[in-house]
């Protein structure tokens, strides 16, 4: 607890120049930071966050969420942003050393706006932020003007798998739903009331699945798969619409690389 305190003094010691330093607990958030221009003032990092390839030289000061209060104090923050923390009691612990802390949701697209318009306003990269907001916003727009064009009828059905033992998928609640619907596709499980939940093998072959997207499955993940009977009956591995080869971080981070993820999608799911 004193050494805390002494490392509190030395992060609060007076700071050369008025920008934010800013640490970052979330590999979505450290990637919009370096959109909008702001890379510069990050100080500290996450162990998850690995994207833009530059950030890695930066000290990593805790987990995804979770931070290490002393490697974090050694940064003298100004700002600490986060998705989430795993412990309420941090945040609290952060504002008593008189360190900032904000919290970003990451549920759908809305928060990703909000959460670049409240950055732009925080890191003085107000206009950059605004430019990303037009941009993506027109983009989205595009995409479901095109995708009117599709009758329901046909959209294939996709099925993302998030993991295996026991499976799991997304659910309504999840952007993940969003994401397939803006690439022209229907999620089979887009009707269940929850975020992400676990599935059977005889569930997914009454949805009888065209395209099953599985970013960063390991070969012993697909193994289990495979031991399914039902597995091999399934058309999209009948059809080899079965897609494994592709960056999860594109998919599972609502971020500005999220319609790079949405654009790749697009040409899976709507491929002939």
């Amino acid at each position: 607890m004193k050494r805390l305190f002494f490392l509190a003094l030395f992060a609060l010691s007076p700071l050369l120049g008025g920008a934010e330093k800013i640490v970052s607990l979330s590999p979505n958030l450290t990637e919009i930071i370096f959109q909008i221009g702001a890379g510069d003032q990050l100080v500290g990092r996450s162990s998850s966050c690995d994207y833009p390839p530059e950030v890695k030289s930066l000290p990593v000061v805790g987990r995804f969420g979770v931070p290490n209060l002393e490697p974090l104090l050694l940064t003298r923050p100004t700002l600490v942003v986060s998705e989430t923390l795993r412990d309420d009691n941090v945040s609290k612990r952060l504002r008593e050393l008189g360190i900032r802390y904000e919290e970003f949701p990451a549920r759908d697209f809305d928060d990703y706006f909000i959460t670049l318009k409240r950055l732009g306003k925080l890191l003085n990269q107000e206009n950059n932020a605004d430019r990303e907001i037009r941009e993506k916003r027109k983009l989205l727009a595009q995409w479901e003007a095109e995708n009117r064009a599709i009758p329901a009828k046909e959209r294939p059905k996709v099925l993302v798998i998030i993991g295996v033992a026991p499976i799991i998928t997304a659910g309504k609640n999840s952007f993940l739903t969003r994401f397939i619907e803006l690439a022209g596709g229907c999620n089979v499980a887009g009707e269940v009331e929850q975020s992400y939940f676990a599935c059977s093998f005889e569930q997914i072959q009454l949805w009888q699945v065209e395209v099953i997207l599985a970013p960063g499955l390991l070969p012993e993940q697909l193994q289990l798969l495979e031991k399914s009977p039902t597995w091999s009956n399934i058309p999209a591995v009948k059809n080899k619409k079965f897609f494994t080869d592709f960056n999860a971080d594109l998919l599972y981070r609502l971020g500005s690389r999220s319609f790079d993820g949405i654009e790749k999608l697009r040409n899976i799911i709507m491929e002939k």
